[in-house]
C-alpha cells in the first residue's frame, strides 16, 4: 500500500504530497483555533452592544465581520487546494473527463 514511498518514480510526489497535506491540515487546525477565538470576542462585543446602546461602533462590528471573512476565505481556499491534490495525482496531472 505504501510502496510508492520507496519507489524512485513516486518518491518526490509521495514525500512532497504528504508534506503539503500535513502542513495544510496543521494550518486548517490553526485557523479553526483562530475562528474559535473570534467567536468569543465577537459574541462578547454583541452582548456588550445589546447591554448598552452606542457602546460598540459600526466600524468595530464590521471589523469583526471582516476578520471572520478573512479567516473563512483562507480556510476554504486551503480546503479546495487540498481536495484537488488527490484528483490530479489520479489523473496524472491532466483532466481526462
Amino acid at each position: 500500500m505504501f510502496r510508492f514511498f520507496t519507489e524512485k518514480q513516486w518518491a518526490l510526489w509521495a514525500y512532497l504530497g504528504s508534506l503539503i497535506i500535513l502542513t495544510s491540515l496543521w494550518v486548517q487546525v490553526q485557523i479553526d483555533v483562530k475562528i474559535n477565538e473570534w467567536f468569543g470576542g465577537f459574541y462578547d462585543m454583541i452582548q456588550k452592544a445589546l447591554a448598552e446602546p452606542n457602546v460598540v461602533t459600526i466600524e468595530e462590528y464590521f471589523a469583526g465581520l471582516w476578520s471572520f471573512i478573512t479567516l473563512a476565505l483562507i480556510y476554504v481556499a486551503i480546503a479546495v487546494v487540498v481536495s484537488f491534490l488527490p484528483i490530479t495525482s489520479y489523473l496524472g496531472g491532466e483532466q481526462q473527463w
